[in-house]
């Protein structure tokens, strides 16, 4: 058995267009959705994010500013921007790029940002609200993960599901997610560095979401036979040739390509559906980041 693709462009372009006529109807109501993103230095890394970032946003209407400060700015300075950018009205989202510089406590920064505002959903009081089983501004990664398994067609109900890793922006709000509804929940267990032994747990999953940053961490014997495998890993790795050696590029250095927690190859023999790395997850991240984005802007337009 080789399994089937579950590929996130197609449910990510679905859901982007239909958040166009949420977009207009703000508008109408002079609440245009505008997204502010705080970059601090010059991070290569941050302007990748921040190209991605500009481009979907224009795609759908959204305006997307970057507000850029030196990298000598110290904790109090960030602190008081971001207060100044929860007061601004004509701005409704705010985002913070990562890496910070030595000396910045992003996470303070982030817990400053109004969870109004807050198109991350990692705010405290967007993160409690997934323990009551509210799914509003929540975690991109996260809920896109779900979001993709759900465009599947299959349910959680009564499913065991097992969340290979336990971040504050993946497994742990996953978690909470499989557990949002009363009567239509999973059967979640999360999975970390200290789990004793990890095949016993992968191999009893119904559905696997794996989020490590650890390139072939699950091999294709740890995966249920028919089970849904969700890789939400990104790792950059050498490209090998047949013999096993590094592809050279034309400045003779290694070649990198893009992979997965998971061992795809492995994998796909033993699972009914998996995500590609790239192409699963990542479309969907982009998609719930737009999306809590307009929910943001909605929250401003009810006055809240």
């Amino acid at each position: 058995m080789s399994a089937r693709l579950l590929a996130g462009e197609e449910p990510a372009a679905k859901l982007l267009e239909s958040l166009k006529k949420d977009i207009e109807g703000l508008k109408a109501k002079g609440v245009p959705p505008h997204l502010v993103a705080v970059q601090v230095g010059d991070s290569p890394a941050a302007k990748v994010y921040i190209g991605q970032q500009r481009k979907s946003c224009e795609d759908v209407g959204i305006e997307y500013e970057v507000r850029q400060f030196p990298e000598t700015i110290t904790q109090k300075e960030l602190l008081a921007a971001i207060h100044g950018l929860n007061k601004e009205k004509a701005v409704t989202g705010v985002i913070m790029m990562m890496p910070m510089p030595k000396g910045i406590d992003a996470r303070q920064l982030q817990v400053r940002i109004s969870p109004a505002k807050d198109v991350e959903g990692m705010h405290p009081a967007n993160m409690g609200r997934l323990v009551y089983g509210e799914m509003g501004v929540c975690p991109c990664t996260a809920r896109g993960a779900l979001e993709l398994f759900l465009s599947s067609g299959e349910t959680l109900k009564g499913k065991e599901i097992v969340i290979v890793g336990h971040s504050e922006i993946v497994g742990k709000p996953l978690a909470l997610m499989m557990l949002a509804s009363q009567m239509e929940s999973a059967t979640p267990t999360v999975c970390h560095i200290a789990t004793k032994d990890l095949a016993f747990h992968t191999k009893r999953a119904d559905v696997l979401f794996v989020a490590v940053g650890k390139a072939g961490l699950i091999k294709g014997d740890m995966v249920k036979q028919g089970a849904i495998v969700i890789d939400i890993g990104i790792n950059r790795v050498p490209m090998l040739d047949a013999a096993g050696k590094p592809v050279l590029n034309e400045k003779g250095k290694p070649k990198q390509k893009i992979v997965g927690d998971v061992d795809f190859d492995g994998a796909k023999e033993r699972a009914s559906l998996i995500s590609p790395v790239p192409g699963g997850v990542g479309p969907m991240t982009t998609a719930m980041l737009i999306r809590n984005t307009v929910q943001c802007a909605q929250l401003a337009a009810a006055g809240k």
